[in-house]
């Protein structure tokens, strides 16, 4: 991906994730998120509007997890003027058709606990806590929820 649109992803990840983290004892760090745009690893989607500016993106990758084969989103931002209109969804459904495709297992991801809104995305699309996800007495700021895609 070009720099540009690499530094235009840490930028709108800092203004839909960032004030999430930084009401949680973990914070915000910006050099950690910036380093995980920046792995070798990293797999995009990125929407395009009609004059061909990014309007949102998915980060992701192909994963073992727990030993299953798993497609991993490690981040879904939609630019705020976006969200609601279906994109995410969109978005979601297009990893999970890819996820298919490759006869992986299912889908995981990571949200944080104080992210009501992503929650509920994430649980109206099928979504579930995955038996990976820390427990309450763990205390952890997120939870790690999944959907399969066998059968």
């Amino acid at each position: 991906m070009d720099a540009k649109t690499l530094k235009w992803t840490f930028k709108l990840a800092e203004q839909n994730v960032g004030p999430y983290y930084k009401q949680l004892k973990m914070g915000w760090k910006p050099k950690i998120k910036q380093a995980e745009l920046n792995k070798n690893w990293a797999r995009f989607l990125v929407a395009l509007n009609q004059q061909n500016q990014p309007v949102a993106y998915t980060m992701f990758r192909f994963d073992m997890d727990d030993g299953d084969c798993v497609l991993y989103c490690y981040e879904i931002q939609i630019s705020p003027e976006y969200q609601r209109k279906g994109l995410g969804k969109f978005m979601m459904e297009t990893l999970e058709s890819c996820a298919r495709f490759w006869q992986l297992e299912k889908i995981m991801l990571t949200v944080l606990n104080n992210n009501e809104s992503s929650l509920k995305f994430f649980k109206t699309l099928g979504y579930v806590t995955d038996e990976t996800s820390p427990d309450v007495l763990q205390e952890a700021d997120y939870q790690i929820l999944s959907k399969t895609m066998l059968g």
